[in-house]
């Protein structure tokens, strides 16, 4: 069972972190170098499919993590959770992991989800009022995709830190 737990925990974690790098390096530049009209046909089904599977899977990849830990692993109470370095690198793991998936969910997801909202008649003026507004939310975005990104690095870099121990 352990394995299983195991596999499904990092199999889940590569599609969500890598689905977020996949989006954010490859698909969203492509998409940004159409034009605006054509960006709307393909973010826009884009949006929806990734704010309902990414969820998801990040979700899920928390459940597991935190059955691998406890049920399954060594965090088997308080004391060794906030006692150890162990318990508290796999803390930091979870509080961690749940505000990139809250900050994912409902500050990037939302905000990308505003690009689509600017009208488009108006964005092709490049300096109207809705242009400027849509380059800011642009640069809104990106920042959050960077905030995001870093929570990533933080849960990474705690997945390997367990793996030795600390």
């Amino acid at each position: 069972m352990i394995i299983a737990i195991q596999w499904f925990h990092e199999f889940l974690g590569i599609f969500w972190f890598g689905g977020s790098l996949y989006l954010n390096f490859m698909v969203v530049p492509v998409i940004l170098s159409l034009p605006l009209g054509q960006q709307r046909n393909i973010a826009v089904p884009l949006g929806v499919l990734s704010n309902r599977v990414l969820p998801l899977v990040g979700s899920l990849v928390i459940l597991l993590g935190v059955l691998r830990g406890t049920v399954w692993g060594s965090v088997q109470s308080f004391a060794f959770l906030l006692g150890t370095t162990y318990g508290l690198t796999f803390l930091l793991a979870f509080l961690v992991a749940c505000a990139v998936l809250i900050w994912g969910h409902f500050v990037t997801g939302r905000a990308a989800t505003r690009l689509n909202t600017f009208p488009l008649a108006e964005m092709a003026k490049p300096q109207s009022t809705g242009a400027l507004a849509f380059n800011a939310q642009v640069q809104r975005v990106k920042l959050f995709i960077l905030i995001e990104l870093f929570g990533f690095f933080i849960i990474f870099t705690c997945m390997i830190l367990m793996r030795f121990g600390l």
